[in-house]
């Protein structure tokens, strides 16, 4: 009797680690068998394209307040070079989602960016400035986490190419206009 006992649990143990030996490998041909539908696609989110777009449109309407407006010649260029810029990458942004008919993007600033252009365009002189400075350098640091959030979700090279060529612009106007920043308030302490 405490052989049978002995023999049925040493079975049922061996049956058990049978068991569980094959069961994450039947689960992984189950896996393998059934194709993935989810991608991970940056297509499939289009509130991403349109802050893109709308980031991008932004850029363009105060670089272009900023090119009348600062009262720095050098403030004055640097907010042509990134109305140019952002003009340009709007336009590729318009094209990498032209064939896509889930992303429209916004064809005009909305309420809020309509709102902080006619705030800027109240300011004058080195308050304009410092306004458009401090916002140029908040915004693109805003923007670099979003387009890092952006790349781990694109798998189109276009689309990877495109952040990543932002990512780059943003960090060149971010260090462009802090040294902007250092060198005023440098003049300002000689006079």
């Amino acid at each position: 009797m405490l052989t049978d006992k002995l023999i049925s649990f040493i079975l049922g143990v061996i049956f058990l680690l049978v068991l569980a030996c094959e069961g994450p490998a039947a689960e992984k041909d189950t896996a393998e068998a059934i194709p993935e539908t989810r991608t991970r696609t940056l297509l499939h989110e289009p509130a991403f394209w349109d802050y893109a777009a709308s980031s991008n449109m932004l850029q363009v309407a105060l670089g272009k307040l900023a090119e009348q407006k600062a009262s720095s010649a050098k403030l004055r260029a640097m907010a042509q070079d990134a109305v140019t810029y952002h003009a340009g990458a709007l336009q590729q942004l318009q094209q990498l989602v032209s064939k896509q008919d889930n992303i429209l993007l916004p064809d005009s600033l909305a309420g809020a960016d309509q709102g902080l252009v006619q705030e800027m365009k109240l300011l004058e002189g080195e308050e304009f400035d410092l306004r458009y400075q401090e916002f140029i350098i908040s915004t693109h640091n805003a923007q670099l986490d979003r387009y890092e959030e952006a790349l781990v979700k694109a798998d189109d090279q276009k689309i990877r190419d495109w952040i990543m060529d932002m990512r780059s612009h943003l960090r060149e106007e971010i260090n462009a206009f802090s040294k902007l920043d250092s060198a005023s308030v440098a003049e300002d302490a000689l006079l």
